[in-house]
């Protein structure tokens, strides 16, 4: 065996380990149908690597003839896989497909012709062999015939896949993935070369070398492989990226239902058990003094309304669409009247004015309503608490104030939900001012200016 046979079933065994790859990858993902025509193309390059090798060692007509049918078929296999492939790899558009099923079929035809020829598709007759000697010693035999006239519709199909390949890089280009409109399109360029060399020097006795159609190829399905083995490692990193953020959604869920089962338990559920037990006395209290059971049905009003209003409040939690539905207003008022049913710290609500609220906003506006009263609830000590929503389109303040025990602003500015809620505001370009004093309460004022956000007026 002599160094190009070497070469050759070298070229063969590179493309079956690539084709065994990447049919592996097919076998992983079945929807990737790109990975097994790749794989496929390559498989049946490397076949014709084999029957290339086979072509050199003919030494007489009758063997070449034989040989070259089986090269030319091969030939037409891979040419068929590689078609297939590049109309699925390349985004081609529906053109792109159309002249696909053209050049498969001029592939198809040049088959069927050269089952039947006597000295293959090339060929009319062979008339002789052609011996070189290469540079190192050995002596490899090529074909001297009369060209087939239907040769030109294979030339003529090879052409068309070039022209193929240029519409993809131009469509990859278009969508800015450059990198893979250079690679795809360099080894193209290559093989071509390649092939052009066999098909316009050596078939015509200008230059004595070997086919070079087959390392060509191998060029190309080397670079072509590379882009695609980069793209199955996108394709796992964006998996584990998507496994990585399921996995947070679902502890995320699982941390907002713990947190609200543990409201319920705090604020319904110990509203629901005091309004029971209020519930339970008063018969024998009315019939013992009036006064005080008329005072006990005033505490089960608002123990009841308090109760539906944190009801109402955790299920905005449950459902955070409803948020978009009521206005601020409505929303507002449920959260003080679920505080106070909660609390019974009373809360002074005003309104002054009325304003649409793009939905971030909205949602701002209300988380921030939301974290000061809960923040109220649990450490200021207050004893009464004024909410106010003044709404001057484009400008809307929102203002929260105690009379709590305040608390040193530079000391907890990361603490107590002030970050979270400072994050919020920024997140729609407002501004949220924090004023506290020691036993002089807290004042949080949050303001939002829609033009300078929107651009226009959202009007009243």
């Amino acid at each position: 065996m002599n160094y190009v046979e070497i070469a050759q079933y070298m070229a063969f065994a590179v493309f079956l380990t690539i084709a065994v790859i990447h049919l592996l990858v097919w076998l992983r993902a079945h929807r990737e149908i790109t990975h097994l025509l790749f794989a496929i193309t390559a498989a049946c390059a490397g076949v014709n690597a084999i029957a290339e090798a086979r072509m050199y060692r003919a030494d007489s007509v009758d063997v070449m003839s034989y040989a070259l049918r089986w090269y030319v078929a091969t030939s037409g296999c891979w040419a068929i896989a590689a078609v297939c492939f590049i109309a699925s790899y390349a985004p081609a558009g529906r053109i792109g497909k159309y002249v696909a099923t053209l050049i498969v079929a001029a592939f198809v035809t040049a088959m069927v012709v050269n089952g039947f020829s006597p000295a293959s598709f090339l060929y009319t007759e062979l008339t002789g062999l052609r011996e070189i000697t290469l540079p190192w010693g050995e002596r490899i035999w090529l074909a001297i015939g009369e060209d087939n006239p239907w040769r030109l519709v294979f030339e003529l199909a090879m052409l068309a896949i070039l022209g193929l390949v240029a519409a993809g890089c131009y469509q990859f280009w278009r969508r800015k993935d450059r990198r893979r409109a250079v690679i795809f399109g360099s080894a193209v360029l290559v093989f071509m070369l390649c092939f052009g060399t066999h098909a316009f020097l050596v078939d015509t006795g200008r230059l004595d070398s070997p086919y070079l159609s087959t390392f060509g190829f191998l060029a190309l399905v080397g670079f072509t492989s590379y882009d695609l083995a980069g793209e199955v490692m996108r394709t796992s990193e964006l998996s584990s990226k998507l496994a990585q953020r399921e996995s947070d959604l679902r502890t995320a869920v699982a941390d907002e239902r713990n947190r609200i089962a543990g409201e319920l338990h705090d604020s319904v559920t110990q509203t629901l058990f005091s309004t029971a037990a209020i519930a339970d006395a008063l018969p024998e209290v009315w019939r013992r003094k009036p006064d005080e059971a008329m005072r006990g049905l005033e505490e089960l009003k608002h123990l009841t309304r308090g109760a539906l209003a944190e009801m109402r409040t955790l299920l905005l939690e449950l459902h955070p669409a409803t948020l978009l539905e009521k206005d601020l207003e409505t929303l507002l008022r449920q959260l003080a009247d679920s505080m106070t049913g909660r609390t019974r710290i009373p809360i002074e609500l005003e309104i002054d004015g009325t304003m649409h609220f793009p939905e971030e906003v909205q949602i701002a506006f209300y988380r921030v309503a939301q974290e000061s009263l809960n923040n109220i609830s649990r450490h200021a000590h207050a004893t009464k608490v004024w909410l106010s929503l003044v709404c001057d389109a484009p400008n809307a303040t929102l203002t929260i104030r105690d009379d709590g025990s305040g608390f040193d602003v530079a000391a907890h500015g990361a603490g107590m939900g002030l970050a979270i809620m400072r994050e919020r505001v920024a997140a729609i370009a407002g501004e949220l001012n924090v004023h506290s004093e020691s036993k002089r309460g807290t004042t949080i004022t949050l303001r939002w200016n829609g033009h300078s956000n929107n651009g226009d007026d959202d009007g009243n």
